[in-house]
Protein backbone atom coordinates (compact mmCIF):
# COMPACT_ATOMS: atom_id res chain seq x y z
CA UNK A 1 0.00 0.00 0.00
CA UNK A 2 1.30 3.46 -0.85
CA UNK A 3 -0.08 6.97 -0.46
CA UNK A 4 0.04 10.22 -2.31
CA UNK A 5 -0.73 13.41 -0.44
CA UNK A 6 -1.00 16.87 -1.97
CA UNK A 7 0.33 15.83 -5.39
CA UNK A 8 -0.27 18.34 -8.21
CA UNK A 9 -2.04 15.65 -10.29
CA UNK A 10 -4.72 15.27 -7.59
CA UNK A 11 -5.35 18.78 -6.23
CA UNK A 12 -8.77 17.93 -4.80
CA UNK A 13 -7.84 15.00 -2.56
CA UNK A 14 -6.52 15.45 0.94
CA UNK A 15 -5.32 11.85 0.84
CA UNK A 16 -5.07 9.22 -1.88
CA UNK A 17 -4.22 5.64 -0.95
CA UNK A 18 -3.48 2.79 -3.35
CA UNK A 19 -4.83 -0.59 -2.25
CA UNK A 20 -4.07 -3.87 -4.07
CA UNK A 21 -7.11 -6.15 -4.10
CA UNK A 22 -7.08 -9.99 -4.02
CA UNK A 23 -7.51 -10.17 -7.79
CA UNK A 24 -4.34 -8.06 -8.24
CA UNK A 25 -6.41 -5.09 -9.33
CA UNK A 26 -5.72 -1.75 -7.72
CA UNK A 27 -8.19 0.43 -5.83
CA UNK A 28 -7.61 4.09 -5.06
CA UNK A 29 -9.10 5.41 -1.83
CA UNK A 30 -9.72 9.10 -2.40
CA UNK A 31 -10.26 10.92 0.88
CA UNK A 32 -11.61 14.38 1.67
CA UNK A 33 -10.90 15.51 5.25
CA UNK A 34 -12.84 18.26 7.04
CA UNK A 35 -12.70 19.53 10.59
CA UNK A 36 -16.49 19.23 10.92
CA UNK A 37 -18.99 16.57 9.88
CA UNK A 38 -22.15 18.68 9.63
CA UNK A 39 -24.58 17.62 6.87
CA UNK A 40 -23.97 20.80 4.92
CA UNK A 41 -20.21 20.26 5.09
CA UNK A 42 -20.66 16.66 3.95
CA UNK A 43 -22.84 17.65 1.00
CA UNK A 44 -20.28 20.18 -0.19
CA UNK A 45 -17.39 17.74 0.30
CA UNK A 46 -19.12 14.98 -1.65
CA UNK A 47 -19.76 17.32 -4.56
CA UNK A 48 -16.11 18.35 -4.49
CA UNK A 49 -14.89 14.74 -4.30
CA UNK A 50 -17.04 13.63 -7.23
CA UNK A 51 -16.03 16.59 -9.34
CA UNK A 52 -12.30 15.88 -8.88
CA UNK A 53 -12.73 12.13 -9.25
CA UNK A 54 -14.48 12.44 -12.60
CA UNK A 55 -11.49 14.40 -13.91
CA UNK A 56 -8.70 12.29 -12.46
CA UNK A 57 -9.70 8.67 -11.80
CA UNK A 58 -11.53 5.90 -13.68
CA UNK A 59 -14.88 5.03 -12.12
CA UNK A 60 -14.03 1.36 -11.51
CA UNK A 61 -10.79 2.06 -9.64
CA UNK A 62 -11.77 4.83 -7.25
CA UNK A 63 -13.56 4.79 -3.90
CA UNK A 64 -14.51 8.11 -2.39
CA UNK A 65 -14.32 8.64 1.38
CA UNK A 66 -15.30 11.53 3.63
CA UNK A 67 -13.44 11.91 6.95
CA UNK A 68 -13.93 14.18 9.96
CA UNK A 69 -13.47 14.13 13.76
CA UNK A 70 -17.16 13.16 14.10
CA UNK A 71 -19.82 12.35 11.51
CA UNK A 72 -23.41 12.61 12.72
CA UNK A 73 -26.02 9.97 11.78
CA UNK A 74 -27.64 12.50 9.43
CA UNK A 75 -24.31 13.16 7.72
CA UNK A 76 -23.58 9.42 7.52
CA UNK A 77 -26.91 8.88 5.78
CA UNK A 78 -25.98 11.50 3.18
CA UNK A 79 -22.72 9.64 2.49
CA UNK A 80 -24.46 6.27 2.15
CA UNK A 81 -27.09 7.67 -0.21
CA UNK A 82 -24.33 9.16 -2.36
CA UNK A 83 -22.34 5.90 -2.44
CA UNK A 84 -19.45 7.50 -0.55
CA UNK A 85 -17.59 5.89 2.34
CA UNK A 86 -16.95 7.69 5.60
CA UNK A 87 -14.87 7.46 8.75
CA UNK A 88 -14.36 9.59 11.81
CA UNK A 89 -12.00 9.78 14.76
CA UNK A 90 -14.81 8.81 17.14
CA UNK A 91 -14.89 5.28 15.68
CA UNK A 92 -17.76 5.41 13.18
CA UNK A 93 -17.12 4.30 9.63
CA UNK A 94 -18.49 2.73 6.47
CA UNK A 95 -15.97 1.34 3.98
CA UNK A 96 -17.11 -0.94 1.18
CA UNK A 97 -14.80 -1.67 -1.76
CA UNK A 98 -13.65 -4.87 -3.39
CA UNK A 99 -14.18 -7.66 -0.85
CA UNK A 100 -13.71 -5.26 2.07
CA UNK A 101 -16.70 -4.23 4.14
CA UNK A 102 -16.45 -2.38 7.46
CA UNK A 103 -19.42 -0.68 9.08
CA UNK A 104 -19.46 0.79 12.59
CA UNK A 105 -22.11 3.18 13.90
CA UNK A 106 -23.41 4.57 17.18
CA UNK A 107 -20.09 5.75 18.60
CA UNK A 108 -20.57 9.03 20.55
CA UNK A 109 -18.92 12.27 19.55
CA UNK A 110 -15.49 12.48 21.19
CA UNK A 111 -14.79 15.89 19.67
CA UNK A 112 -17.77 18.03 20.66
CA UNK A 113 -17.44 21.70 19.72
CA UNK A 114 -17.86 24.39 22.35
CA UNK A 115 -21.33 25.12 21.04
CA UNK A 116 -23.28 21.89 20.86
CA UNK A 117 -26.34 21.24 18.72
CA UNK A 118 -28.45 21.19 21.86
CA UNK A 119 -28.10 24.98 22.08
CA UNK A 120 -30.34 25.20 19.00
CA UNK A 121 -33.12 24.16 21.36
CA UNK A 122 -32.20 26.43 24.26
CA UNK A 123 -35.08 28.66 25.40
CA UNK A 124 -34.02 31.75 23.44
CA UNK A 125 -32.90 29.89 20.32
CA UNK A 126 -36.03 27.74 20.21
CA UNK A 127 -38.12 30.89 20.01
CA UNK A 128 -36.72 31.36 16.50
CA UNK A 129 -37.77 27.85 15.51
CA UNK A 130 -41.41 28.44 16.40
CA UNK A 131 -42.35 30.80 13.54
CA UNK A 132 -40.06 28.93 11.16
CA UNK A 133 -41.92 25.67 11.90
CA UNK A 134 -45.38 27.13 11.45
CA UNK A 135 -46.85 26.01 8.16
CA UNK A 136 -47.28 26.47 5.36
CA UNK A 137 -43.49 26.70 5.54
CA UNK A 138 -42.17 29.92 4.05
CA UNK A 139 -39.02 32.00 3.77
CA UNK A 140 -38.25 34.43 6.58
CA UNK A 141 -36.04 37.50 6.58
CA UNK A 142 -33.78 37.82 9.62
CA UNK A 143 -35.42 41.08 10.77
CA UNK A 144 -38.88 39.51 10.55
CA UNK A 145 -37.73 36.52 12.61
CA UNK A 146 -36.29 38.89 15.20
CA UNK A 147 -39.69 40.55 15.61
CA UNK A 148 -41.72 37.33 15.56
CA UNK A 149 -39.45 35.46 17.99
CA UNK A 150 -38.82 38.47 20.26
CA UNK A 151 -35.08 37.78 20.46
CA UNK A 152 -31.91 39.57 19.36
CA UNK A 153 -30.51 39.57 15.84
CA UNK A 154 -27.50 37.70 17.23
CA UNK A 155 -29.71 34.82 18.40
CA UNK A 156 -31.49 34.70 15.03
CA UNK A 157 -28.13 34.64 13.20
CA UNK A 158 -26.81 31.83 15.41
CA UNK A 159 -29.92 29.71 14.78
CA UNK A 160 -29.75 30.44 11.05
CA UNK A 161 -26.10 29.28 10.92
CA UNK A 162 -26.85 26.05 12.79
CA UNK A 163 -29.89 25.19 10.66
CA UNK A 164 -27.85 25.63 7.49
CA UNK A 165 -24.97 23.55 8.89
CA UNK A 166 -27.38 20.73 9.69
CA UNK A 167 -28.90 21.03 6.18
CA UNK A 168 -32.31 21.49 7.79
CA UNK A 169 -32.95 24.76 5.95
CA UNK A 170 -32.05 26.60 2.78
CA UNK A 171 -31.45 30.26 2.16
CA UNK A 172 -32.36 32.38 -0.84
CA UNK A 173 -32.88 36.06 -1.53
CA UNK A 174 -36.34 35.65 0.03
CA UNK A 175 -34.81 34.51 3.33
CA UNK A 176 -34.42 31.36 5.41
CA UNK A 177 -36.79 28.45 4.85
CA UNK A 178 -37.07 25.17 6.77
CA UNK A 179 -36.80 22.10 4.52
CA UNK A 180 -36.70 19.29 7.09
CA UNK A 181 -39.22 20.14 9.81
CA UNK A 182 -39.57 16.52 10.94
CA UNK A 183 -35.83 16.18 11.56
CA UNK A 184 -35.84 19.39 13.61
CA UNK A 185 -38.81 18.37 15.74
CA UNK A 186 -37.34 14.89 16.33
CA UNK A 187 -34.07 16.43 17.53
CA UNK A 188 -35.92 19.01 19.63
CA UNK A 189 -38.07 16.37 21.34
CA UNK A 190 -34.94 14.34 22.10
CA UNK A 191 -33.27 17.33 23.76
CA UNK A 192 -36.36 18.64 25.55
CA UNK A 193 -36.65 18.12 29.32
CA UNK A 194 -40.00 19.18 30.82
CA UNK A 195 -38.70 19.18 34.39
CA UNK A 196 -35.81 21.52 33.50
CA UNK A 197 -37.95 24.17 31.84
CA UNK A 198 -40.97 24.24 34.12
CA UNK A 199 -42.06 24.62 37.73
CA UNK A 200 -45.27 22.72 38.45
CA UNK A 201 -47.86 22.91 41.21
CA UNK A 202 -50.61 20.28 41.38
CA UNK A 203 -54.08 20.60 42.85
CA UNK A 204 -56.96 18.33 43.71
CA UNK A 205 -60.39 19.53 42.48
CA UNK A 206 -63.96 18.64 43.44
CA UNK A 207 -65.18 19.71 39.98
CA UNK A 208 -64.60 16.97 37.39
CA UNK A 209 -66.01 18.72 34.31
CA UNK A 210 -62.86 19.87 32.53
CA UNK A 211 -64.70 22.40 30.37
CA UNK A 212 -66.09 24.11 33.47
CA UNK A 213 -62.64 24.05 35.11
CA UNK A 214 -61.02 25.51 31.99
CA UNK A 215 -63.66 28.24 31.77
CA UNK A 216 -63.09 29.22 35.41
CA UNK A 217 -59.30 29.19 34.98
CA UNK A 218 -59.56 31.29 31.83
CA UNK A 219 -61.52 33.92 33.76
CA UNK A 220 -59.21 33.71 36.76
CA UNK A 221 -56.05 34.35 34.72
CA UNK A 222 -57.54 36.78 32.21
CA UNK A 223 -55.10 39.53 33.22
CA UNK A 224 -51.91 37.47 32.73
CA UNK A 225 -50.37 35.33 29.99
CA UNK A 226 -51.76 31.78 30.07
CA UNK A 227 -52.41 28.85 27.74
CA UNK A 228 -53.61 25.26 28.11
CA UNK A 229 -51.44 22.33 27.12
CA UNK A 230 -51.08 18.54 27.39
CA UNK A 231 -54.20 16.34 27.50
CA UNK A 232 -56.99 18.88 27.81
CA UNK A 233 -55.51 21.02 25.05
CA UNK A 234 -55.17 17.96 22.84
CA UNK A 235 -58.82 17.10 23.46
CA UNK A 236 -59.69 20.54 22.08
CA UNK A 237 -57.36 20.41 19.08
CA UNK A 238 -57.12 16.75 18.04
CA UNK A 239 -59.03 14.41 20.41
CA UNK A 240 -57.39 11.07 21.08
CA UNK A 241 -57.75 9.63 24.58
CA UNK A 242 -59.49 11.44 27.41
CA UNK A 243 -57.27 12.00 30.44
CA UNK A 244 -58.83 13.87 33.35
CA UNK A 245 -55.88 16.21 33.91
CA UNK A 246 -56.04 19.90 33.07
CA UNK A 247 -52.65 21.56 32.50
CA UNK A 248 -52.27 25.32 32.24
CA UNK A 249 -49.18 27.44 31.62
CA UNK A 250 -49.28 30.66 33.67
CA UNK A 251 -46.85 33.51 34.11
CA UNK A 252 -47.02 33.27 37.91
CA UNK A 253 -48.72 31.10 40.50
CA UNK A 254 -51.75 32.64 42.24
CA UNK A 255 -52.16 32.82 45.98
CA UNK A 256 -53.48 29.53 47.33
CA UNK A 257 -56.59 31.13 48.82
CA UNK A 258 -57.56 32.45 45.37
CA UNK A 259 -57.63 28.98 43.81
CA UNK A 260 -59.35 27.55 46.84
CA UNK A 261 -62.02 30.23 46.72
CA UNK A 262 -62.66 30.00 42.98
CA UNK A 263 -62.23 26.27 42.38
CA UNK A 264 -62.16 24.68 45.84
CA UNK A 265 -58.66 23.59 44.84
CA UNK A 266 -56.38 21.88 47.33
CA UNK A 267 -52.61 21.74 46.81
CA UNK A 268 -51.21 18.18 46.56
CA UNK A 269 -47.71 16.78 46.00
CA UNK A 270 -48.77 14.55 43.09
CA UNK A 271 -51.75 12.98 41.38
CA UNK A 272 -53.72 16.22 41.09
CA UNK A 273 -56.29 16.76 38.34
CA UNK A 274 -55.06 20.33 37.85
CA UNK A 275 -51.48 21.29 37.00
CA UNK A 276 -50.42 24.92 36.95
CA UNK A 277 -47.09 25.37 35.20
CA UNK A 278 -44.78 28.38 35.27
CA UNK A 279 -42.31 28.11 32.35
CA UNK A 280 -38.67 29.15 32.71
CA UNK A 281 -39.06 31.00 29.39
CA UNK A 282 -42.25 32.55 28.04
CA UNK A 283 -41.44 31.37 24.52
CA UNK A 284 -43.98 28.59 25.21
CA UNK A 285 -46.71 31.19 24.65
CA UNK A 286 -45.52 32.09 21.13
CA UNK A 287 -47.96 30.88 18.52
CA UNK A 288 -50.79 30.22 20.98
CA UNK A 289 -54.33 30.32 19.56
CA UNK A 290 -57.92 30.34 20.74
CA UNK A 291 -59.98 27.14 20.44
CA UNK A 292 -63.64 27.59 21.42
CA UNK A 293 -62.59 30.67 23.35
CA UNK A 294 -59.88 28.79 25.27
CA UNK A 295 -56.18 29.77 24.80
CA UNK A 296 -54.09 26.78 23.70
CA UNK A 297 -50.35 26.51 23.02
CA UNK A 298 -49.05 25.97 19.48
CA UNK A 299 -49.03 22.46 18.01
CA UNK A 300 -45.24 22.37 18.30
CA UNK A 301 -45.36 23.16 22.02
CA UNK A 302 -48.26 20.78 22.56
CA UNK A 303 -46.31 17.95 20.91
CA UNK A 304 -43.24 18.61 23.08
CA UNK A 305 -45.36 18.75 26.24
CA UNK A 306 -47.09 15.44 25.43
CA UNK A 307 -44.42 13.18 23.97
CA UNK A 308 -42.73 12.31 27.28
CA UNK A 309 -45.66 13.03 29.62
CA UNK A 310 -46.86 9.46 30.18
CA UNK A 311 -50.55 8.50 30.48
CA UNK A 312 -50.61 7.74 26.74
CA UNK A 313 -49.27 11.20 26.02
CA UNK A 314 -46.89 9.73 23.44
CA UNK A 315 -49.84 8.23 21.54
CA UNK A 316 -51.74 11.52 21.65
CA UNK A 317 -48.60 13.32 20.44
CA UNK A 318 -48.25 10.96 17.48
CA UNK A 319 -51.92 11.40 16.58
CA UNK A 320 -51.46 15.16 16.68
CA UNK A 321 -48.30 15.10 14.56
CA UNK A 322 -49.81 12.75 11.98
CA UNK A 323 -52.65 15.21 11.46
CA UNK A 324 -52.45 16.87 8.02
CA UNK A 325 -53.03 20.29 9.62
CA UNK A 326 -50.36 19.89 12.28
CA UNK A 327 -48.64 23.23 12.85
CA UNK A 328 -50.47 24.77 9.91
CA UNK A 329 -49.52 21.98 7.52
CA UNK A 330 -45.93 21.17 6.58
CA UNK A 331 -46.39 19.35 3.32
CA UNK A 332 -47.64 20.84 0.09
Amino acid sequence: MSSEHGQPSDPGYDLKIRVELNNSQEQWLCVEVKNQGHPQTVQNAISQLKRYAEKHDPLNSRYLIFAAPYISPEAAKICLEAGVGFLDLSGNCHLSFGSAYIHVEGKPNQYKPKREQGSLFSPKASRVLRPLLHGPLKSWKVVDLEAAAKVSLGTVSAVRKELLQQAWAVESEDGLRITKPDAILDAWAKQDKWERRTTVQEYSLLEHDQDKVADQLNKLFYNQEHAFTQWYATDLVRPYAITKITTLYVSAFPEEHVLNGELLARRVDSGGSLRLVVPKDEGVFLGKRSVNGIPVVSDIQLYLDLIHAGLRGDEAAKELRDWSEFSGGWHE
